[in-house]
């Protein structure tokens, strides 16, 4: 039989996950402390441990810690009541399989349990897997608890510590260079450089400079050396935005360096290796543009080792609430004008809204919003969103049903060559209503 272990200082919880993972066929432990929860994890043959994270005597993190420092391929669940960015991220990177959120959705921990029982299952077959493991307001945070945000917190957490290249997907907005920053920042290489460069803005000459760095007199206006990105960045991470816009003699560089790990200033012979990540992101597809022949198929291989795709705005509009309490405090802070009151009315408006600009179209939505507030309350209109007009998408509108009726009978008289009784199939009416509709419209019949 699969023994569980339940780690919390709570007990109605303890309670109600022993009695669903009995039903479930689970033999189940149960701890109230950390200390005691390593004890019988380290003891005994678990084959799952749900760990919450604010436990007296040893928190979850170090209990955590612990366990995975003994036991590495135990299956660890964190549950906690903290269900945000940070314990996210942290959780996946220190090595549980996943992390949920309190209230404990059943249904959710069901399928994390049929996760680790496929995971184990591929383990006894020989087949290798990998599910593995430093991150109120604060600066550059990533705010959502939608389930999109979730999985892009977990890949963050797995891919924080090594030096594996990222490609990141999303729409303008969507925060990609957050989500660099908080693969940078929460991995072990966070006291090294981050160094973003928008690969669009600039010339492709005047990129390749910023990139490899020149050498004096290499071009005019070369009046002394330069250092490049790649060597500004050693050691750290190199966030290539909008990686699609380089040329290709570029991206042949960009590939060599990403195979060889070592590159040449503009205008120099002497060889310089520089040991840094690469994170690249793009609104474009390129993988069409690899079959357009726009983009190299070997340097598109050699970035996507691991791909995030980031969800649009409104593809998580449960997570509006939480990004409007962020931005507002976050405003506060900047611009000294705070916002006590949200009407509903003023939240459905948010929410019914499509953000074609994603996140960040919020985010200047609520700075304008809080600067034309005559008071702390945030009054509907002056949040100015450009909503859709629906006269303009349909111009029929305009006209009322009747002159479109009798339009459209027109048309199928036409069509039917004023044949009555094939034109009242068409319209499915009957022959003596069609009748009457003609000569209610005037329709001359020839």
């Amino acid at each position: 039989m699969k023994k569980a272990l339940i780690v919390d200082d709570d007990r109605a919880i303890r309670r109600t996950l022993e009695l669903h993972l009995i039903e479930e066929g689970f033999e189940v432990l149960t701890a109230e402390d950390g200390l005691r929860g390593v004890e019988l994890a380290l003891q005994e043959p678990v084959d799952m441990v749900l760990l919450d994270l604010r436990l007296p005597k040893l928190d979850g993190f170090e209990a955590l810690q612990q366990i995975k420092r003994k036991k590495p391929g135990l299956p660890v669940v964190m549950i906690t009541a903290y269900d945000d960015m940070h314990t996210a991220i942290e959780a996946i990177r220190l090595g549980a399989i996943d992390h949920l959120g309190k209230p404990l959705d059943l249904d959710q921990l069901d399928e994390v349990i049929t996760k680790i029982s496929d995971m184990a299952s591929l383990a006894k077959s020989g087949i290798p897997f990998c599910d593995t493991t430093e991150c109120a307001f604060q600066p550059n945070v990533i705010v959502g608890r939608s389930k999109s945000m979730k999985a892009v917190y977990k890949t963050i957490g797995a891919v924080a510590d090594n030096r594996a290249s990222v490609l990141l997907y999303g729409e303008s907005g969507t925060g990609k260079e957050m989500v660099a920053r908080a693969i940078h920042f929460n991995g072990q290489y966070r006291n090294h450089p981050f160094i973003p460069l928008v690969c669009s803005s600039l010339a492709p000459n005047v990129l390749e400079s910023e990139l490899f760095g020149h050498e004096k007199g290499a071009f005019t206006g070369a009046i002394k050396q330069k250092l490049g990105k790649f060597e500004l960045a050693q050691g750290g991470t190199l966030f290539l935005d909008e990686i699609s816009e380089i040329s290709p003699d570029i991206q042949l560089k960009l590939l060599r360096f990403l195979q060889e790990r070592e590159f040449e200033r503009v205008g120099g012979n002497e060889t310089i290796k520089a040991d840094v990540r690469i994170i690249t992101a793009s609104n474009k597809d390129l993988a069409a543009l690899v079959s357009q022949g726009a983009f190299r198929q070997d340097l598109y291989y050699r970035l996507k080792v691991v791909t995030i795709e980031l969800p649009t705005l409104r593809e998580r509009q449960e997570d509006i609430p939480l990004l409007v309490q962020y931005f507002l405090e976050k405003i506060r802070r900047e611009l000294g004008r705070s916002v006590e009151m949200i009407p509903e009315e003023t939240m459905q408006q948010l929410k019914r809204y499509p953000w074609p600009g994603n996140v960040r179209e919020l985010e200047n939505a609520l700075r304008r919003a809080v600067l034309l507030s005559p008071s702390d309350i945030l009054l509907p209109e002056t949040l100015q969103l450009e909503e859709s007009s629906p006269q303009k998408r349909l111009p029929l509108l305009i006209k009322s049903i009747q002159e479109v009726e009798k339009e459209h009978i027109e048309n199928i008289l036409h069509f039917t060559g004023y044949e009555k009784k094939r034109a009242a199939q068409i319209l499915n009416i009957s022959r003596p209503t069609l009748n009457a509709r003609i000569r209610s419209y005037g329709i001359e019949v020839p």
